[in-house]
């Protein structure tokens, strides 16, 4: 039906968007853990460095509602482009600050930028991908998601926190995946209508589809922030909890794929309700667990089933919506991770402080607890209404 020609550049689009995203999750991978170390060897308390911490979050979710008309009158590329820069530029300044207090200022600009990096790389995803592989495409995409965001933090055992090594890497790791785009060219016409995609209409439209995406936000930021905490209060010595969370983030990345190709081939409601029921008895079951050696695949397979939920609901908006829309939604999609990162761990702190260290599992499972009692008073739909194209 279309020529080979006319295919091409679909796919040139997708290896832009995955390299975008694959640097920007190393940069942010990276600095999450550069900048607290450094804080942390500089002598300063731990609630300056989680104030800072927040700055990240701050930033994406500022961007959020400028973005839909941002990229429509000026084209995501152009976007890139000048976001990466930012980043570069702001990684430059932070490390030649003569304080850390302007590392704040300077992480909510990287925030800004980060966010802004994977609205964009998000929409052009799911605009070059088609409804019968958009399951397959997203598992793909999430994948390079969780590796490239390992992949900042196992950097820093080899180079240390001193000196320019750390902060060259992720700058050229930068530049290094902005080389497709000087290749390929990105297509804004779908992106142009006579009307920007809002993301406000995109939230009333879709929160039940956004609260998905939150429920897995959550999720990350209270697994990765807690479970070491939850195995040493447990009897686990710290290089044990340290690697089963390693294997856990980083195993699961397999079984996105396979998520993908069931949604395509089966249901993509089916996908959602199995992966939440099973996050909700995996979440639980790790009170149980955590001193057996079934903790290591129960790790596993609890952060493929959480992150299901989050590779069903980007197939969904594509599914959906469509244009400056998926602009809209990619937006939102960010802002959720903005949320999650700023509500997630005070939420989990606060019930651990309340109720005990098995507060933890217990938190995680209430989030998809919550996303099943929606789906079932929203008849099993993450969008209230079919957008028809």
């Amino acid at each position: 039906m279309s020529s080979p020609g006319a295919t091409q550049p679909r796919y040139g689009n997708l290896v832009a968007a995955i390299a975008t995203v694959a640097a920007c999750d190393i940069a942010m991978g990276l600095t999450l853990q550069l900048l607290p170390l450094l804080m942390e060897a500089g002598g300063h308390p731990a609630w300056i460095i989680g104030a800072n911490t927040a700055m990240g979050p701050i930033g994406i979710l500022l961007a959020g509602p400028l973005l839909p008309r941002l990229i429509g009158n000026i084209g995501s590329r152009r976007i890139v482009y000048f976001v990466a820069i930012i980043l570069i530029v702001a990684l430059l300044a932070m490390k030649l600050a003569p304080s850390i207090w302007w590392w704040f200022p300077l992480r909510l600009i990287f925030g800004i930028a980060a966010g802004t990096l994977f609205t964009v790389s998000e929409a052009w995803v799911l605009t070059f991908s088609s409804d019968g592989n958009r399951g397959r495409i997203m598992g793909l995409y999430t994948s390079v998601l969780a590796v490239t965001f390992s992949v900042g933090p196992l950097i820093i055992p080899w180079t240390g926190i001193d000196g320019w090594t750390p902060w060259l890497i992720a700058i050229v790791c930068i530049l290094v995946a902005l080389l497709p785009l000087a290749f390929v060219k990105v297509s804004d016409d779908a992106f142009k209508q006579e009307k920007h995609g809002s993301f406000f209409r995109f939230v009333r439209r879709a929160p039940l589809l956004l609260f998905a995406v939150c429920a897995a936000t959550l999720f990350d930021n209270v697994f990765i922030s807690f479970f070491t905490i939850f195995g040493l209060r447990n009897g686990v010595d710290l290089d044990v909890a340290s690697r089963i969370l390693g294997f856990g983030i980083i195993g699961n990345v397999v079984l996105f794929y396979p998520m993908g190709w069931l949604a395509d081939h089966w249901s993509r409601r089916g996908v959602v309700i199995l992966t939440a029921c099973s996050t909700i008895v995996l979440s639980l079951s790790l009170i149980w667990l955590i001193n057996t050696p079934f903790i290591w695949i129960t790790v596993v397979l609890l952060s493929a089933s959480a992150f299901g939920v989050y590779v069903v609901a980007l197939t969904t908006m594509g599914d959906t919506f469509k244009g400056p829309d998926v602009v809209a939604g990619s937006a939102a999609f960010a802002a959720m991770w903005g949320v999650g990162g700023l509500i997630g761990p005070p939420i989990a702190g606060i019930a651990i402080d309340t109720f005990g260290i098995n507060a933890m599992p217990v938190t995680l499972a209430s989030f998809y607890v919550i996303l099943l009692i929606g789906l079932i008073r929203n008849r099993g739909h993450l969008v209230r209404q079919p957008v028809h194209g």
